[in-house]
């Protein structure tokens, strides 16, 4: 049976750049950037997912929760379709000393380890990296 999944993501923004993590996609052979975040589960509203999931992925405590849309993503990930509603929030570290850090591990529950970095939307324009979920480009770095 195919659903629809729910997902909480959330952007980390400091001075120029954002918060981004890198994935693979090899049925397309892709590098690709996305906010850490992920599922919501049954009971837990979007905001108390986005929180559990930075807690779990980077081991990070997060404040200044805000909310700053829904998108609705149709995509196929690694030769299969996928259909989402992202809940896309904004937050700040409590640890003021992780935006000094330029790469921050990643864990996803899977196993999948990642590397978070801070880029500019230079570096965006540059490399041509694709950003996910599309329609997300209008919050990384507008403030």
């Amino acid at each position: 049976m195919t659903v629809i999944k729910t997902k909480a993501l959330c952007i980390f923004r400091y001075q120029d750049k954002v918060l981004l993590s890198q994935g693979y996609d090899p049925s397309k052979d892709e590098i690709y950037f996305r906010p850490i975040g992920g599922g919501i589960e049954f009971g837990e509203t979007s905001r108390q997912a986005v929180e559990r999931e930075v807690l779990e992925e980077i081991q990070l405590q997060i404040c200044k929760t805000k909310l700053l849309g829904v998108l609705e993503n149709l995509f196929t990930f690694d030769g299969q379709p996928g259909h989402e509603i992202v809940f896309v929030y904004e937050a700040e570290f409590i640890d003021p000393h992780i935006y000094k850090q330029h790469h921050i591990q990643g864990c996803e529950t899977d196993g999948y380890n990642y590397i978070a970095q801070w880029l500019s939307q230079e570096q965006f324009e540059l490399d041509q990296y694709p950003v996910y979920p599309k329609g997300i480009e209008q919050w990384l770095f507008n403030t």
